[in-house]
């Protein structure tokens, strides 16, 4: 199985980038033309996604997939980079989970998306918020420790692939 470890150092190209989100690379390719996801290692030239950067792609597409407006993908998927960057290995590691907790007011100032170390923290921030009387209309909750595992087994694939088409 491919290791976290080595996954962090490596460069991704954009079709590897779409097959380990499970997604069309022309989608990959509109959304960063209309700037839903801005990539760590923007610059000229062929685009080499890092690490972080296909965090950022799997989270965004999951959001979209499960409905979520492009704009509220993009606060969500940039908080759960923003928090978690640095953290993959905590978050592989976790007991109970990680994950992102987002209550999905379309108003940007009563937004709250927090990461969430655990079930037992989750439980308690999802039973004050439906108690809370003044609490949005829907909430977002993105597995980020599911998420990572999902990659790892994905890129593991794709690189069991790559070696036998040589």
């Amino acid at each position: 199985m491919t290791t976290l470890a080595s996954l962090l150092k490596r460069k991704f190209t954009a079709s590897q980038v779409a097959a380990v989100a499970g997604m069309n690379i022309e989608t990959l390719r509109v959304w960063r033309r209309r700037k839903h996801v801005v990539l760590e290692a923007d610059g000229p030239g062929w685009t080499r996604f890092t690490f972080n950067d296909l965090m950022l792609v799997v989270t965004y597409h999951r959001l979209v997939q499960s409905h979520c407006s492009h704009a509220m993908a993009e606060m969500i998927a940039g908080h759960v980079l923003i928090g978690l960057k640095d953290r993959w290995e905590e978050v592989l590691n976790a007991d109970t989970g990680v994950f992102c907790f987002c209550n999905m007011h379309h108003d940007t100032a009563d937004l709250d998306i927090q990461t969430i170390f655990g079930l037992e923290a989750l439980n308690m921030k999802m039973s004050a918020a439906l108690r809370d009387p003044e609490r949005g209309p829907a909430y977002q909750i993105v597995d980020c420790s599911a998420v990572l595992q999902n990659v790892l087994t994905k890129a593991t694939a794709l690189d069991r692939d790559t070696a036998k088409a040589k």
